[in-house]
């Protein structure tokens, strides 16, 4: 009996030192950080790594147009993707790697006359879950 009841003690002790100090104290676990999605913009230009002139109409005359990601926190090295659309099809899509701890990024088009119309970026997180979608319209 004596042995048992010293079995029995070691298995306590062997617990209590494996189990993380908020589970004895009957807290929550920390929140594990996740990509979050802080900022998105469609632009005119790029400027010093920010986006430059944003709106929701563009001219084809400028050439090109851009889409602004930034994430904070970016808990561990991933990947987004902007995927780019002109009347519900798919023109392109890009894959962006993004790391720790804070990252912006960003994408473009050139345009053409045939561009006009309505658009949309739908930006995505590595398992293609769409965190957010841009709309915007091409114009002469």
């Amino acid at each position: 009996m004596k042995n048992t009841s010293r079995k029995i003690g070691w298995i306590f002790i062997m617990v209590v030192m494996l189990t993380p100090p908020w589970t004895a104290w009957g807290q929550d676990a920390p929140a594990a950080e996740k990509l979050t999605l802080v900022r998105a913009v469609m632009c005119e230009t790029i400027q010093n790594y920010e986006p430059g002139y944003p709106a929701v109409v563009f001219s084809t005359k400028l050439g090109r147009v851009s889409c602004f990601t930034e994430f904070d926190p970016v808990p561990k090295q991933t990947y987004i993707q902007h995927k780019w659309y002109r009347k519900d099809n798919l023109i392109t899509e890009k894959r962006l790697t993004i790391n720790p701890p804070s990252w912006s990024s960003f994408t473009s088009v050139q345009l053409r006359d045939e561009d006009k119309g309505p658009w949309r970026v739908e930006v995505t997180d590595e398992n293609d879950k769409r965190m957010h979608t841009l709309r915007f319209s091409i114009t002469d």
